[in-house]
């Protein structure tokens, strides 16, 4: 008999080594919305025109300030272009109503609640087989999805970028969409600890051979994934040492994963060390600035976790 992780290899495997068919549905008509009722700003319809539409579909008290923040953020950059960002949550409308209420002002977007069939979230996830939550779609004036994957981890921000700018190209983003669906397989296979992981992982190393910045991406998830015990600095090492060889053009990005994978596996101050060589030898200024925020980032939580230890100490009889 084969065995359940055996099935669920197999069809990891084949999902990793093919082009994915659902994320050729990019350019297709976007569903329409036919929510219970809106809760803040709205209604809002899909519909071809002038805008440009953020759909997240999430469970909205579970959302952290960060994605609120983050929504919010890019709904005041590019409301004047025409954009119109909708949080669409399953829960109750009684339940929404005073979380969004608490929040106030990190809210800056139209919130719905869906019937209670999940219709417009169903519609969705089914035109593109996504199962997962949350889950955002894109869509542009024309009415069409133009982009879909997780609003925090999936590139959400640089794709309404590019579209505003007129740099949207739809094979690239097809391309980017699958790697975002390979790499979110591998890391559910290593979040559950599963020893299918170190295949999966390097298959998705081979697949991107030939990608620095994907190369870079796939050591940076696997240093700071939430809810990852065992990282496997082995195949980040390896995706960054790939890196290397293809690209000297954004070695400060390279120095900074590394840096952040010895941070992230407790290597604390071999990683501080490291992002203050990379600041050291950044070449633009955009380069220092991402060296500058790692830097400081590490110093805060080195200095928090020794205040911490000095009160552990001065609590102690």
């Amino acid at each position: 008999m084969i065995s359940k992780h055996a099935v669920l290899l197999v069809g990891l495997i084949t999902c990793l080594a093919s082009v994915s068919s659902f994320a050729d549905n990019l350019g297709a008509p976007a569903p329409d919305l036919t929510v219970k009722e809106w809760i803040k700003g709205g209604p809002v319809q899909i519909k071809a025109g002038t805008n440009i539409y953020v759909l997240v579909f999430c469970t909205l008290s579970r959302v952290n300030d960060f994605a609120l923040t983050n929504l919010s953020n890019l709904q005041k950059k590019y409301q004047d272009k025409g954009l119109v960002a909708v949080a669409i949550s399953a829960e109750p409308a009684e339940q929404i109503k005073p979380f969004v209420q608490l929040k106030g002002a990190k809210i800056e977007f139209a919130v719905a609640a869906d019937d209670e069939a999940r219709a417009t979230t169903a519609s969705y996830q089914q035109a593109f087989k996504q199962v997962l939550l949350p889950r955002a779609y894109v869509v542009g004036k024309d009415g069409n999805v133009l982009w879909y994957g997780h609003p925090l981890i999936g590139g959400m921000g640089d794709v309404v970028d590019e579209i505003m700018s007129g740099r949207y190209n739809l094979e690239q983003t097809q391309k980017r969409v699958i790697a975002a669906e390979q790499m979110e397989k591998y890391l559910a296979l290593a979040r559950q600890d599963d020893t299918n992981s170190a295949m999966v992982g390097r298959r998705l190393l081979a697949i991107r051979t030939n990608d620095a910045a994907g190369l870079c991406d796939l050591a940076y998830q696997i240093a700071t994934a939430s809810f990852i015990v065992k990282r496997d600095v082995a195949l980040a090492n390896a995706a960054l040492d790939r890196a290397e060889q293809l690209t000297t053009t954004n070695t400060t990005d390279i120095a900074v994963d590394r840096a952040i994978l010895l941070f992230q596996t407790g290597k604390e101050e071999e990683g501080l060390a490291q992002a203050r060589q990379a600041l050291a030898s950044a070449q633009s200024q955009a380069a220092k600035n991402e060296a500058q925020i790692c830097v400081r980032a590490m110093e805060a939580r080195l200095a928090a976790a020794k205040t911490n230890q000095n009160k552990a100490v001065e609590s102690k009889p």
